[in-house]
């Protein structure tokens, strides 16, 4: 039986700078936040299971989503696949 990690489709791709910069602060604020340096507070309040946080950023991002699958939670899959990681960088 498929799961939604399953049906998660990553962009490996590069993003605009710009892009960058902005996930950068995130993961900056979510650092001083005592969470993970490399992780977003959109994929924290995923996995952490803060479902006001998730439904108010979700509500923010209303445009990015996959299918069923909102913002807060693709950038949870994101983080499980790497996603943001160089394509021709070793793991």
């Amino acid at each position: 039986m498929a799961t939604k990690l399953d049906l998660y489709r990553p962009d490996f791709g590069r993003r605009p700078y710009w892009l960058a910069l902005l996930i950068a602060i995130d993961q900056l604020a979510n650092a001083a936040l005592a969470g993970y340096p490399d992780e977003t507070i959109s994929s924290r309040a995923h996995r952490e299971g803060w479902t006001h946080v998730e439904r108010l950023i979700d509500t923010l991002f209303f445009l990015d989503r996959q299918g069923g699958v909102r913002h807060c939670e693709l950038a949870y899959y994101g983080e499980l696949v790497r996603e943001h990681f160089p394509v021709d960088m070793p793991a």
